[in-house]
């Protein structure tokens, strides 16, 4: 499942992310690595996303939402 296709409220552990290198570091320089446990708080206008990871929130496009995969989380 993609992030762009979570809804809001879902946590999901990341799996990978089909990015370009680049992209890929970048995300991983502010914590969103396989691994780390997000939660959907928003769906944005055109596909995009607010993810939460831990106290920090980032608005996400709808191709880098859609390029994140993950695994749900039941709701604590």
């Amino acid at each position: 499942m993609t992030i762009r296709d979570c809804p809001v409220g879902c946590p999901v552990r990341l799996d990978d992310a089909a990015l370009d290198d680049a992209a890929r570091l970048r995300m991983c320089e502010i914590g969103l690595r396989p691994g780390a446990v997000v939660r959907v708080v928003q769906c944005a206008a055109f596909g995009g996303r607010v993810i939460a990871c831990g106290h920090q929130r980032f608005a996400l496009d709808a191709a880098t939402a859609a390029a994140l995969r993950g695994t749900q989380l039941t709701a604590a």
